[in-house]
């Protein structure tokens, strides 16, 4: 082998082990956990295996940031970011699916205001915490529709049974891809109320992207790697401003229809220029060929 790459910190905390065994050049890339993780031992094994490797590929600048303060050197680090190509499903397939939802929830896109979030649910993802801080402050008849599965997917679950909360969003269990990209393709705002947890930093997201590819616009907290990833195709709020979160979302809902369709178009063409595969399967060929 020319090159070993190490998908991952975990897998990165072998390469101490394997590189004896050969002259091959190694790869390895830090999302933001493995330098942040609580797990002093962990840590460390996935710091020793980075600095055991030729070069360390971060996702971020917020990720680079992390691993140079963790001790790898700056000259080591590169930053290749995710590549996004979510799964879209065409417009006929796409209304049989929502109003199958629509029936089964009683939600109508595009005459009732529908909001979006999925993905992992984990205290740092700040869904729970919008729940009880932001779903109040939100004109009654917008909808929030929860997808994913998670440590916090209980307490979600609880606040569902409150009576101030229950007709004010829906909550489901992971989804099949083609439904999850139904919702992308359907609702008004991708929300990502993110909260600042120690040990436990946002290195990228990739579900604010995945939804900007499909023209979905995001409004987000302004916390740890998204002030990189929503420059454009979204709104930054600061953390924890859950006021000024949910008035941006009304800003949005008054905006002329003109004004909402070009910040959609901006989404997706600019998820489509800045993270294409094209452009980060090169950067990484670059970086297995010695040119990075």
């Amino acid at each position: 082998a020319d090159v070993v790459y190490l998908a991952d910190g975990v897998a990165g905390a072998m390469a101490p082990l394997l590189r004896p065994f050969g002259s091959a050049r190694f790869v390895v890339t830090i999302y933001a956990l493995e330098m942040t993780y609580g797990n002093w031992l962990a840590r460390t094994l996935m710091k020793r295996g980075a600095l055991c490797c030729d070069r360390v590929v971060a996702i971020s600048q917020y990720s680079r940031q992390l691993a140079v303060g963790a001790g790898i050197p700056q000259d080591k680090v590169e930053v290749v970011q995710v590549g996004i190509e979510p799964t879209m499903v065409p417009a006929d397939r796409r209304r049989d699916l929502a109003r199958q939802f629509e029936a089964e929830h009683g939600l109508r896109f595009g005459s009732d205001r529908v909001l979006l979030n999925f993905g992992r649910l984990i205290p740092r993802k700040g869904v729970a915490a919008f729940l009880e801080k932001g779903m109040p402050l939100l004109d009654s008849d917008i909808k929030l529709v929860v997808c994913g599965g998670g440590p916090d997917f209980e307490r979600i679950a609880r606040l569902h049974t409150r009576p101030e909360l229950q007709e004010r969003f829906v909550l489901l269990e992971h989804q099949p891809e083609e439904i999850v990209a139904m919702f992308r393709q359907s609702a008004d705002l991708f929300l990502f109320p993110n909260v600042p947890t120690p040990n436990d930093a946002e290195g990228f997201g990739m579900t604010q992207l995945e939804s900007m590819y499909a023209g979905l616009p995001v409004v987000a907290f302004a916390v740890d790697a998204l002030t990189e990833s929503v420059r454009e195709g979204g709104y930054l709020v600061e953390p924890n401003d859950y006021k000024g979160f949910v008035e941006q979302i009304h800003r949005f809902y008054h905006m002329p229809e003109a004004e909402k369709e070009a910040k959609r178009r901006e989404a997706g063409e600019y998820v489509r220029r800045e993270y294409s595969w094209d452009v980060n399967v090169s950067r990484y060929l670059d970086v297995f060929e010695g040119k990075r």
